[in-house]
This record gives C-alpha cells, structure tokens and sequence, in this order.
C-alpha cells in the first residue's frame, strides 16, 4: 500500500540531517512516497511565533489529504526509522498519534494531567476520510487563529481533547508476538477516535528497546545536528552521547544502556 510520508526541513541544522532521514524511509520504508517541505506558500499571513510550522505542514497534510487517496505519515525530520512502519499504517483507526514522554506532567501538563498521558505531533497518520479531515481542519482553524494561544498543533489537539466530553479505552496491537497497549480516544462531537500509540513503539529521545518502529530523538539533547548523525551510523546502546531519557524521565547522564 502506498503512502504518503511528510516532514518539514526548514534551517541548516535540518537540511544536514535531511540525506540521512531519505535515504533511512528509503531503505526502510519500500511503500514511502517521500514529501520533504523546504519551500512553502501560505495564503494567510501568520507571524513567526512558537509552532509556525506547524501550520506549513497542516496546511500541505490537508492538501494532500484532499487531493490523493492515500493515508499520509508525518514524521518530523529528527525522527530515525527502525523499521518498516506500514504496519502502525494497518492499524484500523483513521487518526494515530505517538505519545509524548512524561506521563501526566507531559507538555502541555495541563492538559495530560486531565488525559493521563501526553500527545506528541512528531509522529502521526491520517487516513484520508471525511471525519478524520474534517476534525484535521477544525485543529488546523484554531491553529492559525491560535485558539488556545498558539500556533502549535500539540497544544491545540490536547487542548480540543479536553474541552470535549473524551473517553479513553485499551486496545492492543500485536506484532511479531509482541503485545503493545494503545490508547484509544473517543470524542462524540466529532465523531472520531484517535489512537496513540504504545510508548514503546515510537520512543523519544535515545531509547533502545529492540522492538521500537522509530526512535524521535531531540536534536539539542544530543548535542546539535552533527552528533545526531551518529545515530545513524552508529549501534544505539553504544553511544556515550548525553541525552533526555524519555522512558525513564532522567534528565542525568543517560544509564539505560549500562543496563
């Protein structure tokens, strides 16, 4: 099944990284269809403010959302594929979000400590519905007015979950005889269920778990572009790079590997 893959590459220190991320979805991802967006039009005028581009990249989802039948995967440019994902593509919901780390104090914490757990935008599917563009657009129209403060899509999926009457249920995905736990939101006014998935499907920051799709890693928590490039090249838990350890909230020296 083909499918569209989009991510923003915008400043140097992203067109850097930008021939490791291609050719990794090109090895990885055989069914891909690459979009990397470095020139953008917009016909609305926004400000330079936290989460523009987010807006550039709704703005090119809903397009291609309206004029292609394929489901599309938005995959921030620090994101490193694993492995193929077409099997999180599989998964039945319409509108599949990663977690963020953090549990209840994730960002915006306001928001998690109603949900339970945080929403990460780094990585997401949409399959080409009417519900699911539909509710897209609604985000999308509160983002450039910045409904709830700002442009970030983050901020406004979170906070247009909690001010809905939302309900959260398991689900579980099995691949390769693993068993992960998705989470499952439900809100009536809108007529759609969002599925985010299991943490340890796509982990953030430099987390090796063997079982992971991709590993969403924060640039500046590794020390820059060039040092995020090692890891591409190289083993994960051989590293000594400093980093952010989502899974165990340590904001020290990394331990997990010595494990």
């Amino acid at each position: 099944m083909e499918y569209n893959l989009i991510s923003v590459c915008i400043g140097d220190r992203y067109s850097i990284i930008e021939p490791f991320f291609a050719n990794r979805i090109k090895e990885r991802c055989p069914n891909a269809k690459i979009k990397i967006i470095k020139d953008f039009a917009l016909d609305i005028n926004i400000n330079r403010d936290y989460g523009w581009w987010d807006i550039v990249r709704m703005n090119e989802i809903i397009k291609l959302l309206e004029t292609e039948n394929k489901p599309i995967v938005h995959c921030d440019i620090d994101v490193i594929i694993e492995k193929d994902i077409e099997p999180l593509i599989n998964i039945k919901y319409d509108i599949i979000f990663s977690k963020e780390f953090g549990g209840i104090n994730a960002f915006p914490k306001d928001c998690s400590n109603k949900i339970g757990f945080g929403i990460c935008t780094g990585f997401y599917i949409i399959k080409p519905t009417d519900n699911s563009i539909k509710f897209l657009k609604k985000i999308y129209n509160d983002m450039i007015n910045k409904f709830y403060g700002s442009y970030s899509d983050q901020i406004t999926l979170m906070n247009t979950i909690v001010n809905t009457d939302f309900s959260i249920k398991d689900t579980f995905f099995i691949n390769k005889n693993l068993i992960f736990t998705n989470k499952i939101i439900s809100l009536k006014e809108y007529d759609v269920d969002i599925c985010v998935l299991d943490f340890d499907l796509i982990t953030r920051d430099p987390e090796y778990t063997k079982n992971q799709f991709a590993n969403h890693i924060n640039i500046d928590n590794v020390g820059g572009s060039f040092n995020f490039i090692n890891y591409y090249n190289h083993k994960l838990e051989n590293l000594p790079l400093t980093c952010r350890c989502g899974k165990f909230d340590n904001t020290d020296i990394c331990n997990h590997r010595k494990k």
